[in-house]
Parts: C-alpha cells; sequence; structure tokens
C-alpha cells in the first residue's frame, strides 16, 4: 500500500472511529455518517434532517457532522495525489531518507528548458506529485515555486491558492497585488515564505513549497525583496533581479472572466534536515 493510502486509511479509520464511539447518539445517525463518504456538511445536514427534527440536532450530533465532513474533505484532497510521480531529488540533508520506497531518486545536472525558461535540479527537496487532467497542456509551461506554511496546505488544495494582499502589511505583494511565484525553490525557501516546522514524532525540521505550473505570457518578472545586502546572490542559478514572478490582479480577473487557467499546483515540495535550515550553508544568504 503506497504512503497517501496508507495516510488516508489512518486518517479515515481514526475518524470512523470517533464516530462509531459516540454511543449516546441514535444508532441511525451514525450509520449515516460512517456511509455518507463524499458528502459534504450541508448535504449530510439535509439528510439527517429528513429523519430528525431540527430541534433534536444537539451540539453531539453537530460535532459528529464536523467530523464526518473532515473525513469526506480529506479522503478528497488525498485523491489528487500521484505517488507515481514522486521524487527526491539530488543530495538530501539525511542519512537515511523516510519513505525512500515511495519516492524515485532523480538528479540532473543540466537545466530542463520550458518555454524558453529553465528548470533547475531542485536538490534537497522532495516532491510529492499531485493528478493533474490533461497535463499535455501544461507540460511546456514553466517551472515556478510558491512557499507555504504545512498547515495550509490542506485549504489550499481544496479551496486554492489565494492571491497576496498588499493591505496584508508592507512585505506583502510588494509589486502589486496578484499571484506570486519564483524560479528559484531556494528564494521561496525562506521562512519569510516557508514556515519551518520541527516534527514531534522524527525531530526533523520540516519546510513546505508548492511547485507550480505557470502560464508564459501571465506574469512578470521583478527583483528580490528579501536582501538587505543587494551585492549577495541569493541563487547561483539567477539573478537576483529576476527571482518575482507576479501574476497581476488585472490579468487573473480577465483570465477568470474567460475562465482560462494561468497557473497549476503541480505538486507539494518538502525539505526535511535535522539542522535548523538558517544554518545550512545553501541558506547563508538569510543572514544577509
Amino acid at each position: 500500500m503506497v504512503v497517501f493510502d496508507e495516510l488516508l486509511d489512518n486518517i479515515t479509520t481514526s475518524i470512523n472511529s470517533s464516530i462509531e464511539t459516540s454511543s449516546d447518539l441514535p444508532v441511525v445517525i451514525t450509520t449515516l455518517c460512517i456511509d455518507a463518504k463524499g458528502t459534504d456538511k450541508r448535504e449530510l445536514k439535509r439528510l439527517i434532517s429528513q429523519r430528525f427534527p431540527s430541534a433534536t440536532i444537539t451540539p453531539e450530533i453537530e460535532d459528529l457532522i464536523n467530523y464526518t465532513s473532515t473525513r469526506n474533505e480529506i479522503i478528497e484532497i488525498f485523491k489528487q495525489f500521484n505517488p507515481r510521480f514522486n521524487r527526491i531529488y539530488g543530495k538530501t540533508y539525511l542519512k537515511k531518507e523516510p519513505d525512500i520506497e515511495h519516492f524515485m531518486e532523480t538528479k540532473f545536472t543540466k537545466p530542463l528548458i520550458y518555454s524558453g525558461y529553465p528548470y533547475f535540479c531542485p536538490n534537497g527537496w522532495r516532491r510529492y506529485s499531485l493528478t493533474i487532467e490533461n497535463f499535455k497542456l501544461y507540460e511546456d509551461w514553466p517551472v515556478a515555486y510558491h512557499g507555504t506554511a504545512s498547515k495550509n496546505l490542506l485549504s489550499i488544495l481544496d479551496e486554492g491558492l489565494r492571491p497576496s494582499d498588499q493591505k496584508k502589511g508592507k512585505h506583502c505583494a510588494v509589486f502589486g497585488d496578484g499571484f506570486y511565484f519564483s524560479p528559484s525553490i531556494e528564494y521561496c525557501s525562506n521562512p519569510r515564505y516557508a514556515e519551518i516546522k520541527k516534527s514531534k514524532t522524527k525531530g526533523l525540521y520540516i519546510q513546505t513549497v508548492l511547485q507550480c505550473r505557470v502560464k508564459p505570457e501571465s506574469f512578470k518578472i521583478n527583483r528580490e525583496t528579501l536582501l538587505r545586502d543587494k551585492k549577495k546572490q541569493i541563487d547561483p542559478n539567477f539573478n537576483n533581479s529576476e527571482l518575482e514572478w507576479l501574476i497581476p490582479l488585472k490579468y487573473i480577473k480577465n483570465s477568470q472572466k474567460n475562465d482560462e487557467r494561468f497557473f497549476i499546483i503541480s505538486g507539494i515540495m518538502s525539505r526535511l534536515s535535522k539542522e535548523h535550515p538558517e544554518n545550512l550553508p545553501i541558506n547563508e544568504w538569510w543572514n544577509y
């Protein structure tokens, strides 16, 4: 059983156990919740209200409905993953990578070119691949990245990525509102973008970055906005003047009117290390 099936099975079993142990609830409700796979919260409430008056819907039943809808959302989200294309790139930061049997070890020394833009091997990172319908439509779009916090992954995969907004602070949307990406995964790994978390079970530091494909004519190229010392180079593969790609809000609105896609999320990138990421040699530029 592949890693995502195992994780999904554990989540589903855990939530179903919570449902089954709600012994004070009518059996018909617990049975309905366990069987209601693929049903959202609104539909589940409608099914229950057909059998029970609204006045009899107790806080315990509300909790049960929330458990069930959460389970169903997770099931649908995990269907998006495609472990067949999971990758571990180049030399990593661990002597032994966990779950390595579920990944293909991959390394390339020369960049791949998509629509004239280079894609360098993201050494030290692993990719959890997503299923993309009609991928041939996007396979020549440039590869770019977007840093995020791991806690946001489920909502991003469920609801989509949200554009950056200048109203959120002086470091947000420096070049205008819209979607921000970078061709450099190292730039996106800065903790301003990619939150650093430490695993409670394995004791490893974890960072998460979205790997995306971006429509070539959709974005404007801008300089980096992180360095205090502008003479320091962030990523040896790119000039500092080309590290932020912005899909402007105006372009987004026009594309949405025409029901056109301008980027896709193709994978979840993760970097694992025993050392704090700020101490990794590749991240020395964080100090500048």
